[in-house]
């Protein structure tokens, strides 16, 4: 049980070698690219919400 366990560790440890990391530069930019992705997808639905809003307000005659 024990060598396999030591066996299992050894596997991980050598995958975790052939992993290629990204670099500093990359990690900025993705996270500068998901939060403008959030912003914008953000102000799309707020505009519709908005738009919607006054729409049932007019037809509900308020």
């Amino acid at each position: 049980m024990r060598d396999k366990v030591v066996g299992f560790l050894r596997e991980v440890r050598g995958e975790f070698r052939r992993i290629t990391w990204p670099s500093r530069a990359e990690i900025i930019g993705l996270t500068a690219l998901v939060l403008l992705i959030i912003v914008a997808l953000s102000l799309y639905v707020w505009v519709w919400d908005f738009i919607f809003q006054r729409l049932i307000a007019f037809l509900l005659g308020q």
